[in-house]
């Protein structure tokens, strides 16, 4: 006999652009993901709460932002590590009869997952790995989910995340997959030829880093090799989902698919994440299919954030919603046929090893507004007229009134999720420029 409430599988996969899915952008090939979204709902205009791996980690295990979580930046560099006394999605379905297990990437404490509410763990990657051992242990993940799905006994619902590497740089071909790309064929993005004039100063000084000081010829190569990588991670994928139908789960399961945060792929000349607040690296893929829920848009274009996904999976799993999960649930988005009549998300960033330039912000229908709380400088954008983010409209007379409604919205969101301006600016507990490398 099935489960009365549903299974629930949440796969998280890492430093993945929103566009990069076929069923977004055909230069991608990723055949699993394309199905489960038609199988599912596609939200378009997904954000993460913060554009680093442990802090966008943190949310999609608690519902809350970074500023409350306490992970500012990477939890193996100090003391960000998540408390394990968090309210999390893993401890609330614990409680309420879920078997719980976590497979793969952690990211978010050294012994903290199994406190968190995960009873069965495996496969887990405390701080990430990269390259060729990320694409070990991601096939781990793989069989190991698929032996936890193979040998699951039906008495219990259960609740299975299985949390990928992939596709975080370092950037590689993974060769089973180059002959559906043709490097010739791989473009720069159209935002590439931005001289970042107009832009904060770190900005510029992040584009002379190494990392980001790339020919066109050396970006359309990493261009290329993240395509691999994509589509690797999506056959790993599909083989879980695979197993599920085999199984005889699948029509049984809610199925949850983000990611942590996206990357540049050069869009204004810069390479990979954090503390810019672009769109190529806050935007990320999320599908959710319920199996008893068919929401009248499959592709739901509304402002949401990846801080409502434990709400999903808690009210999906026929759970009360917890009062401490402040990103709510997106399962209202997908009943509802049309936009609400107030969007807006919100987003942070506090450190990374490559500068301290703590910002907040959030995005409106037309807006993205940015406050760096350390630079005294800020960002805004007019994403109707300008998608790409090439003009910064910050400290134009013009829009003096708009940056002014947008920070006190802003600031009033910030006051009533316990924000404390000062202390997000403050200078780290950690020196974050030697003591920690980009994972």
């Amino acid at each position: 006999m099935p489960p009365t409430r549903p299974n629930v599988l949440f796969v998280i996969t890492d430093q993945h652009q929103a566009r990069a899915l076929g069923a977004v952008d055909d230069s991608f090939h990723t055949p699993a993901l394309d199905e489960l979204a038609a199988d599912g709902t596609l939200f378009t205009n997904a954000y993460c709460t913060h554009p680093q791996c442990s802090p966008s980690r943190s949310s999609l295990v608690t519902g809350r932002y970074p500023h409350q979580t306490g992970v500012r930046t990477l939890a193996n560099w100090g003391p960000y590590e998540l408390d394990p006394a968090s309210n999390s999605v893993g401890r609330t379905l614990q409680d309420a009869g879920y078997e719980t297990t976590w497979i793969g990437r952690w990211d978010l404490g050294a012994e903290n997952v199994t406190d968190l509410g995960w009873e069965f763990t495996r496969n887990v990657d405390v701080t990430g790995s990269q390259g060729d051992e990320a694409l070990a242990r991601d096939r781990t993940t793989v069989t190991e989910a698929n032996r936890y799905l193979r040998g699951y006994d039906g008495d219990d619902p259960f609740f299975l995340t299985a949390s990928f590497n992939l596709p975080h740089p370092v950037f590689f071909e993974d060769e089973a997959f180059r002959d559906l790309y043709d490097r010739d064929e791989v473009s720069l993005p159209a935002n590439y030829d931005d001289d970042l004039s107009t832009k904060p100063a770190f900005h510029r000084e992040r584009a002379e880093q190494p990392e980001c000081r790339l020919t066109p010829e050396e970006t359309r190569e990493i261009r290329y090799r993240y395509r691999t990588m994509v589509s690797r991670v999506d056959a790993y994928v599909g083989e879980i989902l695979e197993t599920l139908r085999e199984e005889g789960l699948y029509d049984d399961t809610v199925i949850v698919f983000t990611a942590d945060h996206g990357d540049m792929q050069g869009a204004h000349r810069l390479n990979k994440k954090g503390v810019v607040a672009y769109e190529e690296i806050l935007r990320v893929p999320l599908v959710v299919r319920h199996p008893s829920l068919e929401s009248p848009r499959d592709r739901i274009p509304d402002l949401v954030s990846t801080a409502a996904v434990p709400g999903t999976i808690v009210e999906a799993a026929d759970e009360p919603l917890p009062e401490a999960f402040e990103g709510g649930s997106l399962l209202p988005a997908m009943r509802r046929s049309e936009p609400p009549a107030a969007e807006r998300v919100f987003f942070e960033h506090n450190l990374a090893y490559w500068g301290h330039h703590p910002y907040r912000g959030m995005r409106t229908p037309k807006w993205k507004y940015v406050e760096y709380l350390a630079d005294d400088t800020g960002e805004l954008y007019d994403l109707t007229e300008d998608p790409g983010e090439m003009r910064n409209l910050y400290g134009e007379s013009d829009y003096d009134g708009v940056v002014a409604d947008l920070a006190s919205d802003l600031e009033e969101w910030w006051r009533a999720t316990g924000g404390d301006a000062a202390a997000w600016a403050d200078e780290p507990a950690v020196d974050f420029l030697t003591s920690a490398t980009d994972d």
